[in-house]
């Protein structure tokens, strides 16, 4: 796939506005970045409207950077 997408788990901390997710992850070796406490993803409103996901929720989720930006794919809560 091209551009590629990696697959991110972490706790969804925040919906700050419709379509950002604010996420503290796990370590992201395919982005070479550590475990954070905070990362924005940019989202489609009614995508994550329709997984459930609230708040406090550990989620699996798939992203794709383009420009500096991490977009949401998919999101569903971790089992």
């Amino acid at each position: 796939m091209r551009p590629p997408a990696y697959e991110v788990r972490g706790t969804l901390i925040t919906r700050p506005a419709a379509n950002l997710l604010l996420v503290r992850h796990d370590a992201i070796p395919a982005l070479g970045m550590r475990e954070m406490e905070l990362m924005a993803i940019f989202a489609d409103p009614a995508l994550v409207d329709r997984s459930g996901v609230k708040p406090g929720d550990r989620v699996r989720m798939g992203v794709r950077e383009r420009e500096g930006e991490l977009t949401l794919l998919w999101v569903e809560q971790a089992r």
